[in-house]
């Protein structure tokens, strides 16, 4: 290679290493504009919280600061949602008066009774999973006001409503978490699972 090729060469990978340093400082503005989570006003209290989990999450990831995110929040609601935003965005103030706001509007409290009746009104079915059905009901007791019930009060709500043919094999007294009772509940329905298809 020639003297001046060696220059050229040396020229070249000096602006490539420049250019590398340049992209890696160039900071971006964060937004939502890619952000793939969208509400469209369903009065649903999970629908609302696994909304605002998902932007929360999303702006913390992308770095974007509280004043655009509250600027850009419109790009994420829709229908009801965007009507209903366009009505009070100026009670705003900050990013967290507009969460809160979301969360009056669409999901608000329910007093500890109604979730009561909700819990209650429905045992697990032969086709809902144990997964499922405590999934649920535990999703219901997180909307009751904060150290209501410990663990074992919440597992006592919960164990009565679920299938006979859970409580035949579990004793109450023998699990002390969700976790072991969902362990238990997935032998159950593995071995059910095992039955079912060798007598096909």
């Amino acid at each position: 290679m020639s003297q001046s090729e060696d220059i050229a060469t040396d020229r070249l990978q000096s602006l490539i290493d420049t250019l590398r340093k340049a992209s890696t400082t160039v900071h971006t503005k964060g937004s939502f504009s890619n952000c793939s989570s969208h509400f469209r006003g369903q009065r649903d209290h999970g629908a609302v919280e696994e909304f605002i989990h998902s932007i929360e999450t999303y702006k913390e990831i992308e770095a974007i600061s509280d004043e655009d995110a509250l600027k850009g929040l419109s790009l994420l609601l829709h229908g009801m949602a965007s009507t209903w935003w366009q009505g009070v965005r100026k009670e705003a103030k900050t990013w967290t008066d507009a969460i809160g706001l979301i969360r009056e509007y669409f999901s608000p409290a329910k007093p500890p009774y109604q979730i009561y009746l909700e819990i209650f009104s429905r045992k697990q079915d032969e086709r809902t999973a144990i997964d499922v059905f405590i999934y649920q009901k535990r999703a219901l007791l997180a909307q009751l006001p904060a150290g209501r019930h410990d663990e074992c009060a919440e597992l006592d709500l919960i164990y009565g409503l679920l299938n006979i043919k859970y409580r035949r094999h579990i004793q109450r007294q023998d699990v002390q978490t969700f976790r072991q009772l969902l362990e238990q509940g997935r032998i159950i329905e593995h071995k059910n699972l095992d039955l079912d298809t060798q007598q096909l």
